[in-house]
């Protein structure tokens, strides 16, 4: 977290700071469910859930163009995300 960095497949992700605290809330309880309300907290930003949902979905591509078969963060529909474990 002192480095605000991300790497997958030993490799680094160029990410914004609102994205690197939505990742690491993920991450950091995988396998936990994080309401869209949670992540806002985490990242200490306030925005509506279609921002939310748009962040996620910019996440899981800069993941994508890094590893094809990246499917770790999963929606639990109605309820949020979570890195699956």
């Amino acid at each position: 977290t002192n480095r605000m960095t991300i790497h997958w497949d030993n490799k680094a992700i160029e990410i914004t700071v609102t994205e690197f605290w939505m990742v690491y809330a993920l991450a950091k309880f995988a396998g936990h469910v994080k309401s869209r309300e949670q992540l806002m907290q985490e990242s200490q930003i306030v925005v509506d859930d279609s921002t939310i949902t748009s962040h996620i979905k910019r996440i899981r591509k800069k993941f994508r163009d890094i590893d094809s078969s990246f499917d770790a963060i999963e929606t639990d529909f109605g309820r949020g995300y979570r890195w699956k474990t």
